[in-house]
């Protein structure tokens, strides 16, 4: 049984931005400006997965993802100019799957706060990009099973996910419930609205409000508790 002191979070990302550790400048500056400052939630030993929150300074850099890069842009504003002429504005409320191999440049022009995962993915022509997930209208994924019965439904967007299941991202929402839960494969979730609370069968239990990041391990079990309707982004590999 995983102890949710073993699940890594976040309670509120805004809130810890003045404590991050220094990451130092990019690996390949172009004005040599940007500066980095982060915290990471999970490493692998591998270097995959990551997850994490991160902040960049103003300036541009020239880069090369070697992994899947899920990124909701918390704040601040950037540009990514594709080798191939792909542009993808970021701002506030932005979510972006950078697939495996993007190459180009990124500018930004303030500040820019940013909840990701690192994964192993693929390849693709361009990069899937949504605007305004917290509002956005979902698809009907069917009714939840609840464990007192109640009817609850949920809703969701697949933005990406190779043809093997890795990397998948997207947005899941469910409406207030009291559901038993499995996380099959290591799962990282950025609340967006709305609240949940996991709860083990010897009582631990974590509450993730809206604004909160995590990092769970394959094979978390347990009950998870949604008072209202809640949304998160989601990424597992």
């Amino acid at each position: 049984m995983t102890s949710p002191a073993l699940v890594p979070h976040i309670a509120d990302v805004v809130a810890v931005t003045d404590c991050l550790i220094d990451w130092g400048p990019h690996q390949m500056p172009i004005d040599g400006r940007s500066h980095n400052r982060g915290r990471l939630l999970f490493k692998g030993e591998d270097g995959l997965p990551e997850a994490g929150l991160w902040r960049s300074t103003p300036g541009s850099w020239r880069l090369i993802l070697p992994a899947d890069e899920l990124c909701y842009f918390v704040s601040g504003r950037a540009r990514y100019t594709a080798d191939d002429g792909e542009v993808v504005e970021a701002g506030p409320g932005t979510l972006a799957h950078f697939k495996e191999g993007w190459r180009g440049r990124v500018e930004v022009f303030e500040d820019i706060l940013v909840t990701y995962m690192l994964t192993a993915g693929g390849p693709r022509a361009a990069t899937p990009v949504v605007r305004d997930p917290a509002g956005l209208a979902l698809d009907d994924w069917g009714a939840a099973q609840t464990l007192d019965g109640r009817a609850a439904g949920t809703r969701g967007l697949v933005i990406s996910r190779e043809a093997d299941g890795r990397a998948e991202s997207g947005l899941w929402e469910c409406d207030a419930a009291r559901r038993a839960v499995t996380f099959p494969r290591e799962e990282f979730v950025h609340i967006l609205a709305g609240s949940a609370v996991y709860t083990q069968e010897d009582g631990a239990a974590l509450t993730l409000p809206a604004g909160s990041i995590a990092f769970f391990p394959a094979g978390w079990t347990g009950i998870c508790e949604t008072r209202a309707v809640t949304r998160k982004i989601y990424m597992n590999r």
